[in-house]
């Protein structure tokens, strides 16, 4: 096995030992929320727990996704299965998305009829570990695996429920002190209206999901960020052999990275140089954090694209 070949794999055991370990931690806080908000009738709790537990099912395919796209190309996928993991993560935008839907139809339903009661203690007590528990937990994710798309998405669904967990305790805070008040009446239209809150604030993480996932599946130009650098590995070493006429093309899907060149070269043209150019673009190209698959073409006449 080479070196480069083992720090994939090196790669493939973070990102699973990543997700079980949110697996594991999502367990937990799902069970505990799930009976609180039973307990208290606490429909922002209640969101909260479904939200972690649904999280956990996501966690699970994303980690048969990982063992997939790291058992490599087959007869039966040459290109391997790279297309898995934006599929994925689209898979998780749209139940988040789904919950989201739900949960705000259930809070403007419990508004109509009068709202619900003020949480007890265990409410916020809960608030307090929905809070430190997933930024704790997107805190770790982040520096464990972060060049991997699944355990970033996964971080996303962490950081937005340490967000929820904090708008909890706000929220609670301001209910407490409503009480014995005049507005004393309002304080029981706050945990409704902070799912609806919620819900919007979440609506943007899996948008931005479901774009990325639409633009790599249907093999979309990549961001600026990866696009950029490959347009300066390749601009040099077009200059450096004196090859200003070509046409380039790239896409991302996964951690692949397509790259396809095509130069227009002189009929004098040889095979060694060929081999040079090429040599020099991998090894450009190969300084960016994701697999590259370059194809290069050398051809002396001008195709449909010049």
């Amino acid at each position: 096995m080479t070196a480069e070949a083992g720090d994939v794999l090196d790669e493939f055991s973070r990102e699973r030992r990543a997700l079980g370990l949110s697996m594991a931690y999502g367990l937990v806080l799902a069970a505990i929320g799930i009976a609180i908000g039973v307990i208290t009738g606490s429909q922002i709790i209640l969101f909260d727990g479904f939200y972690t537990f649904l999280g956990i099912g996501l966690s699970w395919m994303a980690i048969r996704v990982s063992i997939l796209v790291a058992s490599g190309p087959t007869s039966r996928y040459p290109f391997g299965r790279e297309a898995l993991v934006p599929l994925i993560i689209g898979v998780e935008a749209v139940a988040l998305l789904a919950t989201c839907t739900y949960a705000s139809f259930n809070a403007v339903l419990s508004i109509v009829h009068g709202g619900d009661t003020l949480a007890s203690g265990w409410g916020v007590g809960y608030a307090v570990v929905s809070l430190i528990v997933p930024t704790g937990v997107w805190w770790w994710l982040r520096r464990t695996a972060s060049d991997s798309e699944l355990v970033r998405a996964e971080a996303t669904q962490w950081l937005t429920g340490g967000v929820l967990g904090s708008a909890m305790i706000i929220a609670y805070i301001a209910a407490y002190a409503l009480v014995g008040t005049s507005a004393a009446p309002a304080a029981h239209y706050l945990d409704p209206s902070l799912v609806i809150l919620a819900c919007v604030v979440f609506i943007a993480p899996p948008l931005r999901m479901i774009h990325t996932t639409f633009i790599e599946l249907v093999e979309g130009s990549p961001d600026i960020d990866l696009r950029g650098p490959a347009n300066d590995a390749v601009n040099e070493v077009s200059a450096e052999y004196e090859l200003g006429d070509r046409h380039l093309r790239m896409t991302k899907i996964g951690r692949k990275f397509y790259v396809e060149i095509e130069f227009i070269v002189p009929t004098t043209w040889t095979v060694r140089q060929s081999d040079l150019v090429r040599n020099a673009l991998f090894t450009r190209l190969d300084e960016l954090p994701h697999d590259i698959w370059l194809t290069v073409e050398f051809t002396a006449q001008r195709s449909t694209w010049a």
